[in-house]
């Protein structure tokens, strides 16, 4: 079961399209550093997209009762991960199957 919030749906989204268009375009020798790549654009995508839609559209309301100031804040995420973690997430796991391939 995916469990997402927002547009946190669209890291998983990203890293299936780019991995089926590299795995149906490179050899099949390839397909680590298909997957590779995949992560690293889905990084990419998820921490700049992550950082701009967590970050913005911040809304501040006064509290009539208390006088308190309440901001509500977006939250993007998967599997309870603000959107912009599983950029590094994405990346670290890249990295480490780029490694696994040249070792």
């Amino acid at each position: 079961m995916i469990v997402w919030s927002g547009r946190g749906f669209l890291s998983i989204l990203v890293l299936a399209v780019v991995l089926v268009t590299l795995t149906s375009f490179l050899p099949k020798e390839q397909n680590n550093l298909s997957f590779a790549i995949s992560l690293f654009v889905a990084g990419i995508f998820s921490w700049i997209m992550g950082k701009k839609w967590n970050e913005s559209n911040q809304k501040k309301f006064i509290d009539k009762e208390t006088g308190e100031e309440i901001i509500l804040k977006p939250n993007h995420s998967l599997f309870w991960i603000k959107m912009q973690y599983w950029g590094i997430i994405f990346g670290v796991l890249g990295i480490v199957m780029l490694v696994r391939q040249f070792m």
